[in-house]
């Protein structure tokens, strides 16, 4: 994949989240666990820091 192939899926993934979270069918906890594992799913380049941030909640709940 190009980077800029990459730029259009993490772009997309981040749309998605807002367009569904402003539409408040689910709240807004939820619009952010889909889009961390959206982003983790997509394997990005983002997903690194994504992976870090799982890590640290997955240790506050399950530590």
């Amino acid at each position: 994949m190009t980077q800029n192939e990459l730029w259009v899926i993490d772009t997309f993934l981040l749309l998605y989240v807002v367009l569904i979270a402003r539409s408040r069918e689910i709240r807004w906890y939820q619009a952010t666990l889909i889009s961390l594992f959206g982003f983790l799913l997509a394997g990005t380049p983002f997903s690194y820091p994504v992976w870090e941030i799982v890590k640290i909640l997955g240790s506050l709940f399950f530590g």
